[in-house]
């Protein structure tokens, strides 16, 4: 059987209460590796829901960024050997960070799209709509 791979979008909210849901219903579907990964320490203890939705939020989280980097990737023509000379990686690595398959971190986020020409700008909109969109630029350019 093949599992087909869904994509839910960190403000789809309504996808990501289903998606929670199923989890928490079925939780042996969750607990699928890939050939080779390897269970994180403390992965298999009991959490409560919230804990279970944080994580599945940053999950989601840096499911969005490695799909932005590899359209970013795309959209310069780069193959996955030239985005890594430019970045400084080599081409498994970048592999990696736009298949999203373990955490990205913030600073790797910032070098690999700087590397493709992009700047990177990290928006705080407020979850209730009160209070002022905070912005900051990451990248250390003022790109529009």
């Amino acid at each position: 059987m093949t599992a087909t791979r869904k994509i839910i979008k960190p403000d789809d909210t309504d996808a990501l209460d289903a998606e929670l849901t199923a989890m928490l219903v079925s939780p042996e579907r969750v607990v699928r590796l890939r050939p080779g990964a390897q269970i994180p320490e403390g992965l298999l203890q009991d959490i409560n829901a919230e804990e279970l939705e944080a994580a599945v939020e940053g999950m989601m989280s840096t499911q969005a960024a490695g799909a932005a980097l590899h359209q970013a990737r795309q959209q310069r023509e780069l193959t996955l050997r030239q985005a890594g000379e430019a970045s400084g990686r080599s081409a498994p690595r970048i592999k990696a960070i736009e298949a999203t398959g373990t955490d990205i971190h913030l600073g790797t986020v910032v070098a690999h799209a700087r590397a493709l020409g992009y700047a990177v700008r990290l928006s705080l909109l407020p979850l209730d709509g009160q209070g002022p969109v905070i912005e900051a630029d990451l990248s250390g350019d003022r790109a529009g």
